[in-house]
């Protein structure tokens, strides 16, 4: 009987849940909906933001605890943004001045607040200097890979070089690396086959200091086991003979695997551009071409 009187007095009224300070769910009287004269709630309420399936810090977190994280977090954002704006416009301000070096430091610094694509083009501009240097090819390119990530049209239009005279650097560097590496092919061609003939000349040599060595080393090794089956001498002269025999051939053979391992490294280094002046030319010219090809693509051309 106690049970139906407490629900016949509670049949009227309207319960909601809510999340306490433990994190716990409990029922509470929702007096807003407890008839239609009810006084409204003067209780603060707040909205519970639909969570990330992934966020398990907000699911154990109060309203009033998830809105002062979003509130720490636009605080957080808004400060980002701003060291980001205060280095654009430093890093703007010495490319005008000139002071390309200072500007990449500066544009680098704003990067670590995250990737902005005007930082990127800043950055771009310095390593450059306006776009008239390439020296620092590799770090164009990376740079332009920013730009193309990370600037939208409008950014890329403020900041784009005159595609005209970026085409004409192009022609002339792809000009320059034709006819360098050209030179290089030819240098590496005749050096190439002299190093042939020298690995040619040690494998001969080391062949034919290899096989007596290994012929007389075994005999060497026979007459040492036989050398006292007979009362003569003969045999241990033998051994003594073929002992020394092979000690020359091993130093001989020493000599050739020495002259066969320059000859194999010389080939190996005749291969490779960065081993010559000429071909560390081709290197450099190669990837400033490829750096300004790479801003062309990012810029696009003007209309």
């Amino acid at each position: 009987m106690a049970e139906e009187r407490l629900i016949d007095d509670d049949k009227d009224k309207k319960y909601k849940i809510r999340i306490n300070e433990q994190g716990e769910e409990e029922l509470v009287l929702d007096e807003t909906r407890a008839g239609s004269d009810a006084e409204e709630s003067d209780e603060v309420g707040f909205e519970v933001p639909e969570l990330d399936e992934d966020d398990e810090e907000a699911a154990v977190m109060t309203p009033e605890q998830l809105a002062a994280r979003d509130k720490a977090r636009e605080e957080a954002e808004n400060k980002r943004l701003k060291n980001i704006a205060e280095r654009v416009e430093r890093a703007g301000a010495l490319i005008d001045a000139g002071k390309f070096e200072d500007a990449v430091f500066v544009a680098d610094e704003g990067l670590g607040f995250g990737n902005d694509g005007e930082l990127y083009c800043l950055k771009l501009k310095a390593l450059t200097q306006n776009f008239t240097d390439y020296s620092r090819a590799s770090e164009c390119d990376a740079c332009a890979d920013g730009v193309g990530f990370h600037a939208d049209e409008n950014t890329k239009s403020v900041y784009a070089p005159d595609t005209a005279l970026l085409k004409e650097q192009s022609e002339s560097l792809a000009e320059e690396v034709k006819s360098v590496g050209l030179r290089n092919d030819e240098q590496k061609a005749e050096r190439g086959t002299r190093y042939l003939k020298k690995r040619k000349t040690a494998l001969v040599f080391f062949t034919a200091t290899c096989v007596p060595l290994a012929v007389f080393a075994i005999l060497a090794i026979y007459f040492s086991t036989v050398m006292h089956a007979e009362l003569s001498n003969t045999n241990m002269i033998l051994f003594f003979v073929f002992l020394g025999v092979s000690a020359v051939f091993l130093i001989a053979t020493l000599i050739a695997t020495r002259m066969l391992w320059q000859s194999a490294r010389l080939l190996k280094l005749n291969a490779s551009n960065s081993s010559t002046k000429l071909g560390r030319e081709y290197e450099d010219k190669s990837a400033r071409l490829a750096a300004v090809n790479k801003i062309l693509s990012v810029f696009g051309e003007k209309e």
